[in-house]
């Protein structure tokens, strides 16, 4: 009778214990799952904006917010500022065609930003004409999961939507 008083109290801590595990499991899939992309750029399936500076595909950087209406407003005051942002792991840096710019040492140039949706489909093309940066930074995006977070800004003369 002893025994099997054991073997049912004994089955009752393993029933709880499962649960526990369970809702622990639970607890660390679901924010997982719930990610639209993979940390520090190993991008899914999301819209992006490629960038490239005479013909050198710098990578994928976040979409610019209301770009139409920024470039009506570059166009309107003839020049403005259009910053990117993007967290990154194998794509080429910016840094040595913005810190080479900053100190003066080669001309304006022209910077095409590729619009594409999340099947990699081309939706837009702008042209920032006479372009030249006047701020980068570069940081660590996140310790655990490698990768940085770049952010250009861009002195722009005109925009040209293609």
């Amino acid at each position: 009778m002893q025994l099997l008083r054991n073997f049912k109290s004994n089955d009752k801590t393993n029933r709880l214990v499962r649960f526990a595990n369970l809702c622990l499991l639970a607890l660390i899939l679901v924010p997982i799952a719930a990610t639209d992309r993979l940390p520090a750029s190993f991008s899914g399936r999301v819209s992006r904006m490629v960038v490239e500076i005479d013909g050198v595909n710098y990578g994928a950087f976040t979409p610019v917010k209301d770009l139409d209406q920024l470039v009506d407003e570059v166009t309107k005051t003839e020049g403005g500022r259009i910053a990117l942002s993007r967290d990154f792991v194998t794509d080429p840096s910016l840094y040595l065609w913005a810190n080479s710019l900053m100190r003066g040492n080669t001309s304006l140039k022209d910077v095409s930003l590729i619009s594409e949706n999340a099947d990699g489909v081309e939706v837009a093309r702008y042209v920032l004409r006479m372009s030249q940066p006047v701020a980068w930074t570069v940081e660590a995006s996140n310790p655990e999961v490698g990768g940085l977070h770049e952010r250009v800004e861009f002195a722009v003369q005109k925009v040209d939507r293609l």
